[in-house]
């Protein structure tokens, strides 16, 4: 049985300090609600909560210790977990759980297909591993959830762009179904891990890209079916699909700021969690551990090097399926000795997207650069991001979709209508930021610069085309979060409406270097047709950017907003 614990100390120590959060009287794990998606409760109302899957993930880690008493509270762990799914067949909920003990599905603002897969693997792995040890009541139990729990998979039935879902229901269908004795699920699973290899090899690299919460998922995901399954083709293919995923995350760890290199299509924070049980896989590559579990996620030996490489690299591969989705985008990173900086060419702003973001040495510790559009110091997805990169160099704009969301894309829509105080674009340099040296109105014409240890990051708005004006410049610090921002501030005042349907001019563009010394560049921008051309010259390298001026439907504008790229020497 593979755990993520290198060995039986560090499981007991986990257990030991988890031993705290249980709760005896209704038997799940107990601790601070943590969910801002799908469910209704508030922090305020319910600061603490039973969490579902908080709870399989311990009894299963109780299961791996093999002890009497740990191995009967994990009885009882799961034998409140199964009562917690829907098991009414008219149900269109049907083999789900919802996120805690204290809200029913039916209460959830828009309850979480996910967990079918998250709750529904472990529950496999239980069965699989520990059902001879459970009672005859709780198999009977398990392996009913677990065809529920494969049953919803099938029905939602995810497409290979959702990657470390689409992994992971392959895994709860292909092992689930041979551990319950369901021929149809194994094909299933077989099926959808094949139409994710497919679509992966035609693509080079997983549409969920370079993300350092689900990357390390995807691996664990495919690691667990190539040790699970019987299914020797599954098994061939796993083995390909995880080196692809070490190899984009090899190539990104920038070994002085100890930071996973950017663009990310999904991150929770800005900076790796290093307390996360994701992060187990990469702290065994860095510590170089000697006698790992010979069951444990490995990287490939010939990737080894990457983790320690500070040799220059310019990284450039396309994200999108173009036949799929009309459009691409391409996810570009430049690593340097002494900083790293990523950048999409389009996407959207949501608070998952790092778009633009850098990490840099800060005299030994890591500083991050990052832009953001705030709305209401939230980050708001209906802004989009256009940008092209050339090593250190980055020209972006900003304009507005009509038929998205707020803080979500999907969850929260507001279609280009909203109310608001406050709307800025901000750079924002966070983490370690002791000694920052903010220079501003410099003899290089740029807006501002703030020196990060050896380097400078350097902007400047080449313009702006904007109902509200141009928008004003401004420094912010925060001390609570540690932070400080260079802001591009399109209004603050009173809360009012704002109805980008009646805009016609909603776009903004910049130019960003990050750089020891400044450097000879030219740059200039001009409107045509409705649309903005912005660009940078440097040494006979000359890129820009076209976006549209009035705001338009999202699929519009990742079809009409454009980068360009010319160099003498091509």
């Amino acid at each position: 049985m593979m755990s993520i614990y290198s060995n039986n100390e560090h499981l007991m120590a986990s257990l030991s300090e988890r031993e705290a959060s249980y709760n005896p009287a209704v038997k799940l794990q107990y601790g601070p609600i943590t969910k801002t998606y799908h469910t209704a409760l508030k922090k305020d109302s319910y600061p603490y909560v039973h969490d579902t899957y908080l709870s399989v993930v311990y009894a299963l880690d109780l299961l791996d210790s093999e002890l009497p008493d740990y191995v009967e509270r994990a009885e009882d762990i799961l034998s409140v977990i199964l009562q917690l799914q829907d098991t009414r067949q008219d149900s269109p909920t049907y083999g789900l759980w919802s996120y805690y003990y204290e809200e029913l599905l039916d209460q959830m603002d828009s309850p979480d297909w996910n967990y079918a897969d998250f709750i529904g693997k472990k529950l496999v792995l239980a069965l699989k591993h520990y059902g001879n040890r459970l009672s005859e009541a709780l198999r009977q139990g398990l392996t009913e959830a677990i065809g529920r729990a494969c049953q919803a998979i099938v029905k939602r039935d995810v497409g290979p762009g959702y990657t470390n879902i689409a992994v992971m229901g392959a895994f709860v269908t292909l092992v689930g179904g041979e551990v319950i004795g369901q021929e149809k699920l194994v094909q299933y699973g077989r099926n959808r891990l094949q139409r994710l290899y497919d679509y992966t090899m035609r693509l080079g690299t997983f549409v969920e890209f370079n993300s350092p919460c689900y990357t390390p998922i995807t691996i664990e995901e495919l690691h667990h079916i190539h040790k699970e399954t019987k299914d020797p083709d599954s098994i061939r293919l796993t083995e390909r699909l995880q080196h692809i995923a070490w190899k984009m995350a090899a190539e990104r760890y920038h070994p002085r700021t100890k930071e996973w290199a950017g663009p990310h299509s999904r991150s929770y924070s800005p900076m790796l969690n290093r307390s996360s049980l994701e992060y187990e896989i990469i702290r065994h590559v860095l510590e170089n551990d000697p006698a790992p579990d010979p069951q444990s996620v490995r990287c490939p030996e010939e990737l080894l090097s990457y983790f320690s490489s500070e040799e220059e690299r310019h990284l450039r591969c396309p994200i999108f399926d173009e036949e799929e989705t009309g459009y691409q985008s391409y996810a570009t990173t430049y690593m340097h000795e002494a900083y790293c900086l990523g950048s999409f060419t389009k996407d959207m702003m949501w608070n998952q997207r790092e778009n633009l973001i850098a990490y840099v040495d800060n005299h030994g510790k890591a500083a991050y650069v990052q832009l953001r559009f705030l709305k209401d110091g939230k980050d708001f997805s209906s802004a989009v991001f256009t940008g092209v990169q050339d090593k250190s160099d980055i020209v972006f704009g900003i304009n507005m979709a009509l038929d998205f969301g707020d803080w979500h894309p999907a969850l929260d829509p507001v279609n280009g209508v909203l109310d608001a105080e406050d709307i800025r674009i901000r750079i924002e340099i966070g983490g370690y930021t002791e000694g920052l040296d903010y220079l501003s109105g410099n003899k290089h014409d740029y807006d501002a610069a703030v020196v990060i240890g050896s380097q400078t990051v350097r902007v400047k708005q080449l313009s702006a085309f904007s109902d509200m004006g141009a928008p004003l410049i401004a420094i912010t610090r925060s001390e609570q979060e540690g932070t400080l921002g260079i802001d591009y501030i399109i209004y603050e005042g009173l809360r009012k409406e704002f109805d980008f349907h009646k805009w016609n001019q909603a776009a903004w563009v910049f130019l960003f270097t990050l750089s020891e010394r400044v450097e000879e560049l030219q740059t200039g921008s001009e409107v045509n047709d409705g649309s903005l051309y912005a660009w940078c010259e440097k040494q006979g390298r000359k890129m820009g950017i076209t976006i549209p001026v009035k705001p338009e439907r999202i699929g519009q504008l990742f079809r009409n907003n454009e980068v360009s790229f010319m160099a003498e020497d091509v």
